[in-house]
Parts: structure tokens; sequence; C-alpha cells
């Protein structure tokens, strides 16, 4: 079963979950998921530097976007290049940055169940 409660069903195909933020909550809420506190601050540090990067990812992508309206046709070849190689791999990618950003601080907040649920099974 994936987080959002779909089979898939023998007849059908679903593609990968690639987030699973609110099964991770739903978990730690229960109290399934455990971590002990100095694991779980070590989880939410290296996830709180990805949302930083996805953030500064998005943030890039939408200045990259603005340069290229701004500047029209007068946009030296080279410019022009990256801008258009940042526009096009932003584009690629930024659905999945976006959602990122939706659940990569369920994920955080699950780490921090996680280690409270440590400290109450002592």
């Amino acid at each position: 079963m994936r987080s959002d409660g779909e089979t898939g069903g023998p007849d059908r195909v679903s593609p990968p979950e690639r987030f699973a933020g609110d099964l991770f909550l739903q978990l730690a809420r229960r109290g399934w998921l455990v971590l002990e506190p100095a694991q779980a601050r070590r989880v939410i540090i290296e996830l709180e530097h990805t949302l930083d990067e996805v953030r500064s990812r998005l943030r890039r992508l939408e200045l990259s976007r603005r340069l290229r309206d701004a500047s029209g046709d007068d946009v030296a070849p080279d410019v022009d290049r990256l801008v258009v190689d940042a526009v096009f791999a932003g584009q690629l990618n930024s659905d999945s940055w976006e959602r990122a950003l939706v659940e990569l601080p369920k994920y955080i907040e699950a780490m921090r169940i996680a280690s409270r649920n440590s400290a109450r099974r002592r």
C-alpha cells in the first residue's frame, strides 16, 4: 500500500512511491517508529540540509526563468545556453523538488516524534 492509500492492484500500474511522509508520520504517531534522540538529531540535520538544498534549487530555477523572461533576445549565446540548460533541468526536476518541499517537513516531524517515542519507552 502506498502512503496515499492506493494499492496499485493487479490490473493497475502505479508509479513507484518516491515520498512517504504521511506514512512516516503515521508510524511515529502510533509509536511504531522509534529512534534514539542522538540518531534522530543526525537524521533531522540531514533532512533539514536537504530541505535547504531543495529550496535553493527552486530559487535558482525561478531566477533563471526571470532572467530569461527579462532578457528577451538580448542575451549572449553562452549565457542563453546556461539559462536554457538551468530551466530545462529545473523543469525535469521541479515536480519532485516541489513535492519534496511538502514531504521533507513531514519526515522531520516524524523523526522528532520518533525521538520522543524513545524517551517514553524508557
